[in-house]
């Protein structure tokens, strides 16, 4: 009976325990995916210019996570290092 309840117990804590990582692991990835969205169309809107921006795992973040702000910044930091 005794393990029953803990078992129990165990099974209510659990989810509220790993709600919040996962929350943020969820809120990462959907950053991710917008940043490499934003990221895509920055790279073809600039492919006309004869510019781009690195495409990497830090850059689709700075992207995702900032949006607007973030393409500018990524912009003026690969103009400034070319």
């Amino acid at each position: 009976m005794l393990v029953i309840g803990l078992l129990l117990l165990g099974l209510y804590i659990m989810p509220t325990i790993m709600y919040r990582p996962l929350k943020w692991l969820l809120r990462l990835a959907g950053c991710l995916v917008i940043g490499t969205v934003f990221l895509v169309l920055l790279n073809w809107g600039l492919g006309f210019l004869d510019m781009h921006v690195a495409f990497n795992p830090f850059t689709m973040l700075v992207a995702g996570i900032l949006r607007l702000p973030g393409l500018v910044m990524l912009v003026l930091i690969s103009r400034w290092f070319t």
